[in-house]
């Protein structure tokens, strides 16, 4: 039985946005199924065979300024059956013939994981298609209702799709047994239970990268990702991570860890490492223990990770900075008193400030993530969000809008606010500022204060002080380890910057959008 799974495009269709890495969760399934002995392939469409309209732009400031754009051509892709995306596509089912296609999705892919359905079913109609991933776990009833899907796995879904394609493979279609999964039986939709969290974690294989099609248009940058742990104990009122995760968490052994560090930096060549895990100094002495332990072992990797602000202690940073640490990114989100209660965020502008000067302190370069546009925002929450911004010792901030999505507790109060319809069309669902989830903020008002704020963001940002101060070590240890990818990178970020000059030059900002 051969399997195909399936990161569906999107920064690929809008032309903005992040750059492809490895899928991470994909990776974990294909190894999984690779040990059973099935015959399986990671296809991450967000980069494939050759580029769809050129490399996409990864400036920070033409993807915010050009967020309404995007999305008008992210639909206008979907739509498009010849698109190049869809070709290449149809492509790779010809060639490897799965029986299976697996799709990892997120509510914004919808669209596009719904067209790699009708394009598998319009192919081969007896081809098994399955949705796993954040929005078909919270929405596995409206996912199953698209007629091109067969079955749902919901959360983990390492050993549920393992058990799909067992029974698949001997001719058992009936599936009524398997826990985790939600599937079509005689005409309607059932929920199979829940299945239990995997309890050892060291029990699953290390993702398996050598599946990944495309293998080498991923530099090693881009394949090095990982997690420690699994979880987060959390309650972030815009964030689902906790209830994907049964409010649970799962940690990796040091000994675990340490040996994928080894496997990658030896099979795979990678030297930069990005760590997933929702907040990576959840246990202070796990961090200490993988600190030191890679250090004992001799692990020449940098990495990053991010963590929450109440966890950053001088301790941890001179450790982490020792293993290896090149940046600490922090969830911060917002500036305001108000807001931090409102969205259950659970630390105060005192965490934060002493968390960045921390990592000032020990020469970290830090990261910070903000966010504007919860339902119940005002313009004073937005000026105290400005002013944490302007306060901290940062060289990267990521300013982001807040969209709602399945799974948290936001999504509900923007229901309940009538900023978003009670039964949503994820599949055409529209961000701002083509929507508008502040209920106290009019569109103009909000629009014009957020795009003042970017326009900082993006200075600051792009100052050569901070440039130096976040990349400055990095590019001297790639330059020595790896100068051919060195001087790639300087390039790939002069066409960007030429680029961006050129799109901004021909674009109008959307509508209600003041500032410069």
């Amino acid at each position: 039985m051969r399997i195909l799974l399936i990161r569906p495009p999107y920064s690929r269709l809008r032309g903005t946005g992040q750059p492809a890495f490895f899928p991470l969760g994909l990776g974990y399934l294909a190894a999984v199924l690779e040990q059973a002995g099935f015959e399986v392939f990671i296809y991450n469409m967000e980069l494939g065979a050759t580029p769809a309209n050129g490399e996409f732009i990864s400036d920070p400031e033409a993807t915010f300024y050009q967020r309404s754009q995007e999305q008008r051509r992210y639909y206008q892709a979907v739509d498009q059956d010849d698109h190049p995306v869809w070709q290449e596509l149809l492509e790779i089912l010809n060639k490897h013939k799965p029986d299976l296609v697996g799709v990892s999705l997120l509510s914004p892919e919808v669209a596009a994981a719904r067209k790699i359905a009708q394009v598998v079913k319009a192919w081969r109609p007896q081809c098994w298609v399955v949705w796993g991933g954040n929005h078909p776990t919270f929405l596995p009833g409206e996912s199953l209702a698209y007629p091109e899907v067969d079955l749902v796995v919901r959360g983990e879904g390492e050993y549920a799709l393992l058990e799909i394609c067992q029974s698949l493979a001997k001719g058992q279609t009936d599936l009524k047994l398997i826990e985790g999964i939600s599937l079509k039986h005689q005409g309607e939709i059932v929920h199979n239970p829940d299945r239990p969290l995997i309890e050892n974690l060291d029990e699953l294989p290390f993702p398996a990268r050598h599946r990944l099609l495309f293998y080498d248009r991923f530099d090693h940058k881009n394949l090095g990702c990982m997690i420690t742990a699994r979880g987060c104990p959390w309650r972030c009122a815009f964030c689902s991570s906790r209830i994907f995760w049964h409010k649970r968490v799962r940690f990796r052994s040091t000994e675990n860890v340490v040996a994928e560090l080894r496997h990658l930096q030896g099979s795979h060549g990678i030297s930069y490492m990005m760590l997933w895990d929702d907040s990576f100094s959840i246990n202070r002495d796990i961090v200490l223990r993988f600190c030191r332990a890679a250090m004992d072992h001799g692990i020449k990797i940098l990495w990053r990770a991010s963590t929450r602000a109440d966890l950053v202690t001088e301790e941890l940073l001179h450790w982490m900075k020792r293993a290896g640490c090149t940046k600490l990114e922090i969830g911060v989100e917002t500036g305001s008193p108000r807001m931090q209660r409102l969205i259950r965020k659970d630390i105060d502008n005192a965490d934060v400030v002493r968390a960045f000067k921390l990592l000032r302190k020990e020469h970290i370069p830090a990261g910070a993530f903000f966010m504007a546009g919860f339902p119940e925002e005002t313009t004073e929450d937005l000026q105290q969000t400005f002013a944490l911004m302007k306060s901290i010792p940062c060289q990267e901030i990521a300013f982001n809008i807040f969209d709602p999505m399945p799974g948290s507790e936001l999504l509900d109060t923007c229901k309940r606010l009538g900023v978003v319809h009670p039964d949503p069309d994820w599949s055409r669902f529209l961000f701002w500022p083509d929507q508008h989830f502040v209920k106290d903020i009019t569109p103009e008002e909000f629009n014009r204060q957020v795009y003042d704020m970017a326009a900082w963001v993006y200075a600051q940002n792009n100052s050569w002080l901070n440039l130096w101060r976040k990349q400055g070590y990095l590019a001297w240890f790639l330059l020595r380890k790896d100068p051919q990818f060195f001087f790639q990178k300087v390039w790939q970020r002069a066409k960007i910057r030429f680029q961006v000059k050129d799109l901004r030059r021909g674009a109008d900002k959307p509508a209600g959008m003041g500032g410069k």
